[in-house]
């Protein structure tokens, strides 16, 4: 295992809009302790959404039970069952009252405490979103789960790959909606194994 430290990131890197926090965020480590376990994570795709802005969004007909956390202070997880599934991870940005999160879509283990169940090699054990959470163990009971404060902290998000350059991030429409669908807010490490494959053509830069 490597001896890695990990500052989190300060609620204010949070409190800026989705896409920048979503771009922001590739080459960062989502770091998960579960017990005496940590596991480090490279993330290398997301994706963001708005809010009354964005109708792809939950929260774009404004605050229900389930989207209220996207409204509150951000740096706070958002996590939610799609289709009955598999739990999607968010975290939330901006300002409180105005919503928005960025969807956790993809991530590489780079350092981890423990092995994980599955012959699938560390770079693509967590392509996509349900891959993403339950290879980490996120689940709703981490809804509303605070990554800013401690270090010590069950999830946090911390500094990755340094200066990474612009033109190794691709950004492109957003996968599995149907509204929504021109706004060009999904962002991704060009060629890493963990990206989701399809529609990764026609990048645009960053």
């Amino acid at each position: 295992m490597l001896s890695m430290e990990c500052d989190p990131y300060p609620r204010h890197f949070f409190e800026r809009s989705p896409d920048v926090v979503a771009f922001d965020l590739i080459g960062s480590h989502l770091v998960v302790r579960r017990g005496s376990h940590t596991t480090y994570a490279l993330i290398v795709e997301t994706e963001a959404y708005g809010g009354s802005d964005d109708p792809a969004s939950h929260s774009f007909r404004g605050p229900t039970p389930r989207s209220e956390v996207m409204f509150g202070p951000a740096g706070v997880l958002y996590v939610y069952r799609s289709y009955g599934i598999h739990w999607c991870v968010n975290v939330v940005t901006g300002m409180v009252g105005l919503a928005g999160a960025v969807l956790l879509r993809g991530a590489e283990i780079v350092d981890r405490s423990e092995e994980l169940a599955g012959p699938e090699s560390d770079a693509v054990v967590l392509r996509g979103p349900g891959n993403l959470s339950r290879g980490l163990g996120i689940t709703d009971a981490d809804n509303h789960l605070d990554c800013c404060q401690s270090s010590q902290g069950r999830i946090a998000f911390c500094g990755g790959l340094q200066d990474v350059a612009r033109d190794r991030i691709g950004r492109t429409p957003r996968l599995g909606i149907s509204k929504g669908v021109e706004r060009v807010s999904r962002y991704f490490l060009i060629g890493h194994r963990a990206v989701s494959g399809s529609r990764i053509q026609n990048v645009t830069s960053a």
